[in-house]
C-alpha cells in the first residue's frame, strides 16, 4: 500500500511540474497588414554547381569472339599504334600480353597457357611512354567500363 502511494505522489508531482511549465506564453507581435516585411539579400547566395566537362570519348576498340582457352589467340581492332595490354580480369588483370595495334588498325596476340575457359579477358592501355597517346585519352569511350581495382577496360570477352 505505501509503495502505491509513493508512485501516486510522484506521479502527481511530475504532472504539477508539467503544468506550471506550461503557463501562460505571450503571443509574437503581429506586424501591420500594411507593411511588407523587409528581408535582407542573402550575402552568400547557394550558387548552381557549374557542369562537369563530359570526358573525351576515347576510340572504339574491338575483340573478335569466340576466344577460346584451346585456340590460343586472341584478335580485334582499334586505332593504329596504340600499345595495349591483354589482361585476365578474372585473375585482378594479370597480364596476359602485350602489343601494339598495327597500321591496319588489327591486333594479335597469343594467350596460350595464361586462360582457362570461364576467364573473363579484357583490352587496357599499354606503356604510352614514347608515344603520341596520352592515358587522359582513353579515360572513356564505346563500351569502356571502369572496373574497380582494375581499371578502364576497352573490351572485354569470355573465354569458351
Amino acid at each position: 500500500m505505501v509503495h502505491v502511494m509513493e508512485r501516486f505522489l510522484i506521479a502527481l508531482t511530475l504532472c504539477l511540474v508539467f503544468l506550471t511549465s506550461c503557463g501562460p506564453q505571450t503571443a509574437a507581435p503581429v506586424s501591420s497588414p500594411t507593411v511588407a516585411p523587409q528581408t535582407a539579400q542573402n550575402p552568400y547566395p547557394y550558387p548552381y554547381p557549374a557542369p562537369m566537362p563530359e570526358p573525351p570519348q576515347g576510340p572504339p576498340f574491338t575483340i573478335d569472339g569466340p576466344v577460346t582457352a584451346a585456340g590460343g589467340v586472341i584478335t580485334g581492332s582499334g586505332p593504329a599504334g596504340v600499345p595495349i595490354r591483354i589482361v585476365n580480369i578474372t585473375r585482378g588483370a594479370e597480364d596476359i600480353a602485350t602489343t601494339t595495334i598495327g597500321p591496319d588498325g588489327r591486333f594479335r596476340a597469343t594467350i596460350a597457357g595464361r586462360v582457362s575457359p570461364g576467364d573473363r579477358i579484357g583490352i587496357m592501355l599499354g606503356d604510352t611512354r614514347g608515344t603520341q597517346f596520352k592515358r587522359e585519352d582513353f579515360l572513356s569511350g564505346p563500351g569502356y567500363q571502369d572496373i574497380p581495382f582494375i581499371g578502364v577496360v576497352f573490351a572485354s570477352i569470355l573465354v569458351e
